[in-house]
């Protein structure tokens, strides 16, 4: 099959969600452990170690998938935290209207750091 077709770029993201799923469950665990590491009968040595261990593993297996597979170098649109998992995307009008908005600060910004720049050379040619 196509490396590049749309259903192997299912597949991968779906490969990396579960990635994910797995990480945030280490994550959960190894806090736990964090916060019960100095309760009687726990080594807060061994309660974390082995977990950060898998932690750190997992995060590593998730950033080569990613790399080898080309899914990390796709833009993540940013979620605000009020905003729930299920909550639809913007559509491709709302980012062509958001992309053509950044564009324009862009440019303004530009265009008055030239304008100061001319400023400036002519501040220093008159002196």
């Amino acid at each position: 099959t196509d490396p590049n077709s749309p259903e192997v770029l299912k597949q991968n993201v779906q490969i990396a969600l579960d990635h994910v799923a797995r990480i945030q469950s280490l994550a959960r665990n190894c806090l736990h452990g964090v916060q019960s590491a100095y309760q009687a009968g726990n080594s807060p040595a061994h309660t974390t170690g082995k977990c950060l261990a898998a932690l750190m593993q997992a995060l590593r297996t998730l950033a080569e998938f990613l790399r080898q597979t080309g899914v990390g170098a796709y833009p993540m649109p940013l979620v605000p935290e009020s905003q729930s998992a299920s909550s639809v995307p913007p559509t491709e009008q709302q980012l062509i209207d958001t992309t053509a908005r950044e564009v324009q600060v862009l440019y303004e910004r530009l265009k008055r750091i030239q304008e100061s720049n001319t400023v400036a050379v002519n501040l220093l040619g008159a002196a």
